[in-house]
């Protein structure tokens, strides 16, 4: 019968020293992984900060409609983007369907983005604040004077040059329903009451700030019953 050697357990004094190796060994390993961290470059993390949603964006946006759609859904707005259009003279690419603002819409708002940027932007500054300056109420919609995009001519003019609103590059604003379902329109109230007078010439005056050209009952009998904003090439406010 083959006989088997018992092997004494470890004293005391070896386990203190298997005990202290292993110590050891896990020190210098973890001083060995310091070294590497900080040996090594931080890894690059992705920017994932949406661009702003200001002012100064809105001439960027004209030109990228991706940074523009990023900044107004980083903001709490959404978007859909429309399908090409191609119509004779007129049409427009890389447009966009403001599907949830800061109001409720009349109809659908279909626009290019920039044109969408600066709107939400006018809602949100200029808007709101008149309609609880002037009425001590919110504004619950936004009432449109027709579609955004319209094959058309300037109205009035001779040489036939298009409409921003041909492009999708405009928009026009009839009117603004309160929380108590009041409607004020700009028909009715640019020479209504004095609160209706002053909060259509604020909305009018501060969308100045985001659109080029700004056109009201002032400019002409054209736009006796609306408010137009456009990011076209004219310069104007009235």
């Amino acid at each position: 019968m083959r006989k088997f050697r018992l092997i004494p357990p470890p004293s005391k004094a070896e386990h203190e020293r298997a005990r202290i190796w292993a110590a050891g060994a896990l020190a210098v390993l973890a001083l060995f992984m310091l070294m590497l961290l900080i040996g090594s470059p931080a890894p690059e993390e992705a920017d994932l900060t949406p661009p702003a949603l200001g002012t100064a964006q809105i001439t960027v946006f004209e030109n990228d409609v991706r940074a523009c759609r990023a900044a107004l859904a980083g903001a709490g707005f959404e978007t859909e983007r429309l399908p090409d259009l191609l119509e004779g003279r007129c049409g427009y690419d890389d447009a966009v369907e403001l599907t949830q603002s800061v109001h409720a819409y009349s109809e659908p708002v279909a626009t290019t983005c920039a044109v969408a940027a600066a709107l939400v932007l006018w809602e949100r500054d200029v808007v709101s604040p008149a309609a609880e300056r002037r009425f001590g109420q919110a504004v619950t919609r936004i009432e449109l004077a027709g579609a955004a995009y319209a094959c058309r001519p300037i109205a009035g003019r001779r040489d036939g040059r298009l409409s921003e609103h041909a492009g999708a590059n405009a928009v026009d604003i009839g009117g603004f329903t309160l929380a108590d379902g009041r409607t004020v329109t700009v028909a009715g109230g640019w020479r209504g009451s004095q609160a209706e007078r002053a909060f259509l010439r604020d909305v009018r005056n501060g969308a100045c700030a985001y659109f080029q050209a700004v056109l009201s009952p002032d400019y002409n009998r054209a736009h006796r019953d609306h408010l137009h904003f456009d990011l076209g090439r004219d310069d104007m406010c009235r």
